[in-house]
């Protein structure tokens, strides 16, 4: 059976970072940062896939794992509060958070194909996540080195935060699992 990660009880394991939100501002109104943003939104490797995969792992460890069910619709919360800032951000840049986004020249719209429904190994789960966590920080600090403005760069280190908890959490599982 596996513990939560570090031992903790559930009512004190924590999801994301303690570190507050900055406030959701931008300097002003810029499409170019808005189309940046709208990748992590909604692309194949987006907070909305993220969402949807790790609420659809909770469903398929529940009845096996439930702590790890349970440690998953926790983390897709905390993906599912990153998904609206980042929509709430590209409205604020002049941009429609639509499930869309541009990558390399062409519009790709989300759909259900996109989140990784491996579910037959607990191990191989977490090595999925791990890497999507990983992919996603490398696109956070990619765009934080192109980004100008501050508020949105905060936003980004803060949202980095977060999926270095989720990293820690699946490293633990992956560990447990092995």
């Amino acid at each position: 059976m596996l513990n939560h990660p570090s031992g903790h009880p559930d009512n004190v394991m924590r999801y994301s970072a303690s570190e507050p939100y900055p406030p959701i501002q931008v300097c002003g109104p810029n499409k170019k940062y808005s189309q940046m943003l709208k990748i992590d939104l909604a692309c194949p490797h987006s907070e909305l896939t993220a969402v949807t995969q790790y609420v659809y792992q909770s469903w398929q460890l529940d009845q096996k794992l439930s702590q790890v069910s349970h440690s998953m619709r926790q983390i897709a919360m905390v993906e599912m509060h990153h998904l609206d800032i980042l929509g709430q951000l590209v409205v604020l840049l002049g941009g429609n958070p639509t499930y869309s986004c541009r990558q390399q020249g062409r519009q790709i719209i989300w759909n259900g194909t996109m989140p990784n429904y491996c579910h037959d190994s607990l191990a191989q789960i977490m090595r999925d996540n791990i890497a999507a966590e990983e992919s996603a920080i490398e696109t956070y600090q990619r765009q934080i080195k192109c980004i100008e403005d501050p508020n949105i760069v905060a936003i980004l280190q803060r949202i980095i935060l977060d999926e270095k908890v989720h990293l820690e959490i699946f490293h633990q599982y992956l560990a447990e699992a092995q």
